[in-house]
């Protein structure tokens, strides 16, 4: 009894924060597919149940429940395989319940393990050339640690923050992404192409954490696409400009939110709120995919 005690506590330890209070055939190797992003798989990595939704959105919903989605991203380029956020630990699939945080606040939930979706797909982690997460709370990098042959893509403030000596007055949990420390790391000071042919550019959207950053996807039929990250939780938000109290900056998250705002006027693209289900239930989810 002791020992499932423990395990229970460790994998609370990795899941929550103090601060959170507050087409469908597998593919291989893309290598000798033509130039640019060939397509993307939307891949459900968990759910996040809450019992108070004013949380998020400030004044209203007070003690609502709310069901927040989950995903991770997988891009096949030209020059590889690269994955945009690493979604909830997949310690918690093992939790048919989920696994709810000290406070009762939020019930993390997964469905499957992250590596059991990208096997589906024909895909191993080691297969993964480059990983970028929108920002280091524990339902974006859960299984961070699966993709240390990648190289890491993050805003260098971000990068200090989780890695410097006090990761957790950020919410960051270290044993999410630990193994990382060793990886090829590619640190930003703003926007980032990342293949150097427009299809793929990372955006720097600052606020919600202090070096939350967006993801640009050009897609050859869709479309572009910008991947929010958690910029904005919900499609209202994002309407209204309106910002969840725990923030890192209100203000820079707001500014943030203006700047995509024009960015999309643009660009044309289509916003994907990544937490907003009702949204994301119109998406493809893998093994399927959007061109």
């Amino acid at each position: 009894m002791t020992s499932i005690k423990n395990a229970r506590r460790f994998l609370l330890s990795i899941l929550f924060a103090v601060p959170l209070l507050f087409s469908c055939a597998p593919m291989g190797n893309p290598g000798g597919a033509s130039s640019g992003v060939q397509r993307m798989y939307v891949i459900n990595c968990g759910e996040n149940h809450t019992n108070d939704l004013s949380r998020w959105t400030p004044g209203q919903n007070v003690g609502r429940a709310w069901v927040f989605s989950d995903h991770c991203y997988l891009i096949q380029h030209a020059k590889g395989w690269m994955l945009w956020d690493t979604g909830i630990s997949d310690l918690v699939a093992a939790s048919p319940k989920g696994v709810t945080n000290p406070n009762g606040l939020i019930t993390a939930h997964m469905p499957k393990p992250l590596a059991v979706s990208l096997k589906e797909i024909g895909v191993a982690p080691a297969d993964i050339k480059y990983v970028a997460m929108s920002h280091t709370h524990s339902d974006h990098c859960g299984n961070a640690n699966l993709f240390t042959a990648a190289t890491l893509y993050m805003q260098e403030n971000e990068y200090n923050a989780a890695f410097g000596p006090e990761p957790q007055k950020s919410g960051f949990v270290v044993a999410n992404y630990e193994r990382l420390r060793a990886s090829t790391v590619v640190k930003l000071n703003g926007d980032h192409d990342v293949f150097g042919d427009g299809s793929v550019v990372i955006k720097s959207t600052p606020g919600h954490t202090i070096g939350h950053q967006s993801l640009f996807v050009r897609l050859p039929k869709t479309g572009p696409v910008l991947l929010s990250g958690d910029m904005a939780h919900l499609v209202v938000n994002w309407d209204q400009a309106r910002v969840p109290t725990m923030n890192f900056n209100q203000d820079q998250s707001v500014k943030s939110m203006q700047a995509m705002h024009a960015f999309i006027a643009q660009t044309g693209a289509q916003i994907w709120i990544n937490h907003d289900k009702e949204q994301n239930s119109r998406i493809p989810k893998a093994p399927a995919y959007v061109d």
